[in-house]
């Protein structure tokens, strides 16, 4: 009796404690915390003043950086056209201008760009952008995700112009299984397509996915694949390279002077023979 009373008496503390359980209200998942580039994209809207009389290039970036509080990395293998960042040549006076057309109006004089990646924004020529861009190192793990929704996320990591084709429809929830990784975000992209039976065209800075028979006519007017930096010759690292000497152009090192062979002393004239 009293072994049948302890068992009912657990018995009923097990229930109570379930009972409990189940009424104890689930923990809320965690936010998911907004896309760095929707943070960069916000603060390039930003509006305010932006003056500078007879300043660096340099300079105003490190100040822009300062006030907006964002990654800016000026590509120092810009030196290699001939363009010294280091001088005094900035002058605008803009009024509540929003940060990403003043940024556009003080490097237009240069013909430069400036682009999204994921370590922030990126100033240099048009091409150095786009290389840079395209060329991010990425990796990808799918199985069976939607064919947009894995372009997609690509694209809003890294901050580059990725574009399906609007004409799709629901072609472009078709589920892909690849798995790359550390390659290049341009690989990526191709592959992908390629798995999708699309086909990736790259116009200037954007990758347009289309299909294989809109893709061979778009190829005439398209540009090809990127291909890596050209590393310079005179710097083992090349002068944006991570590791490298910093962003500075060192100064040439002068060739040595020229060693002159000694004068070898003058022979003789031989005597003249006697008849």
């Amino acid at each position: 009796m009293h072994v049948i009373s302890r068992w009912l008496f657990a018995l009923a503390l097990y229930t109570a404690a379930s009972a409990v359980q189940a009424a104890a209200p689930v923990p809320a998942a965690p936010a998911k915390a907004d896309n760095p580039m929707v943070a960069v994209r916000k603060a390039l809207d930003e509006v305010g003043d932006m003056n500078y009389q007879a300043r660096s290039l340099s300079d105003v970036v490190a100040d822009l950086k300062e006030k907006s509080k964002l990654s800016i990395t000026l590509d120092h293998s810009i030196a290699n056209f001939g363009l010294d960042v280091t001088q005094p040549t900035v002058t605008v006076n803009l009024k509540q201008v929003k940060l990403k057309d003043g940024l556009k109006a003080v490097l237009e004089p240069y013909n430069l760009k400036f682009g999204l990646t994921r370590d922030g924004l990126f100033i240099s020529t048009e091409e150095g952008v786009t290389i840079r861009q395209l060329r991010q190192r990425v990796s990808v793990d799918c199985d069976g995700t939607e064919f947009a929704t894995a372009i997609k996320q690509l694209a809003a990591d890294t901050g580059a112009n990725v574009v399906i084709d609007p004409r799709f429809g629901d072609k472009a929830k078709k589920p892909v299984t690849l798995k790359l990784d550390d390659v290049p975000l341009e690989t990526a992209i191709r592959l992908l397509s390629e798995v999708a039976d699309f086909r990736a065209v790259r116009m200037s800075n954007v990758l347009f996915i289309t299909t294989p028979e809109k893709a061979k006519i778009l190829r005439e007017d398209a540009d090809g694949p990127t291909t890596p930096s050209q590393v310079n010759p005179g710097f083992p690292f090349g002068l944006d390279a991570p590791g490298g000497f910093g962003g500075q152009v060192l100064p040439a090192v002068p060739a040595p002077p020229a060693v002159e062979a000694p004068a070898q002393p003058e022979k003789p004239a031989p005597a003249p023979e006697k008849k």
